[in-house]
């Protein structure tokens, strides 16, 4: 199978980040645990979601570590035959400017790090996610993506690309015929299975 893979709250988990880090910058607990932004978690405004991304965004970048197993079920999936692809809408990847290097050099030392290997990288914009991961799984004739984010999920599924969907609180009410929930990267590899046998 081909498989596209997305980073922030797929590979790691990202609203924990949010959370730990929100807490020290803004000093108090978050308001919406159901919510997917900083600025829902913590009811802020934008501006200060983009200071709290300007003070700890690197940080998540350089030190937050990937889910547990995430890393190991990958290289299963690698040894089993399957091809992998890197589709992700981090923050500035897609600028061609210093601050797009540097995000994108972070982001590749950090997949080197944790011993992650796949095919190919291909970053989306965050304004424009749905459109350009589905833009990336069609470049790599892609039969199934694993993402967490619910107009993500559903654009792609609506196009006929089936997801697995990483089980988050902010993603509770998706439902799709080409959309299956998985809880963790074991789950994801008995999905993958399961997948292969039908």
């Amino acid at each position: 199978m081909i498989i596209g893979v997305d980073c922030d709250d797929v590979l790691t988990d990202m609203s924990a980040y949010i959370y730990e880090y929100g807490e020290k910058y803004f000093k108090r607990k978050p308001i919406n645990l159901d919510g997917y932004s900083t600025a829902e978690i913590f009811d802020c405004s934008d501006k200060d979601e983009f200071r709290f991304g300007l003070r700890y965004f690197f940080t998540y970048c350089k030190k937050w570590p990937p889910r547990n197993g995430a890393a190991e079920i990958i290289s299963k999936l690698n040894k089993d035959g399957h091809e992998l692809y890197e589709i992700t809408a981090r923050k500035f990847v897609t600028m061609k400017n210093p601050l797009g290097w540097y995000s994108r050099l972070l982001y590749e030392q950090w997949l080197k790090k944790y011993g992650f290997e796949f095919k190919d990288i291909f970053y989306c914009s965050e304004s424009s996610a749905p459109d350009d991961k589905l833009i990336g799984c069609r470049k790599y004739s892609v039969d199934m993506m694993i993402d967490d984010k619910p107009e993500v999920a559903l654009h792609l599924a609506d196009n006929g690309v089936k997801v697995l969907l990483f089980d988050t609180r902010y993603n509770q009410n998706v439902n799709h015929n080409n959309i299956v929930r998985v809880y963790d990267w074991n789950d994801v590899y008995e999905k993958i299975i399961d997948f292969v046998k039908e």
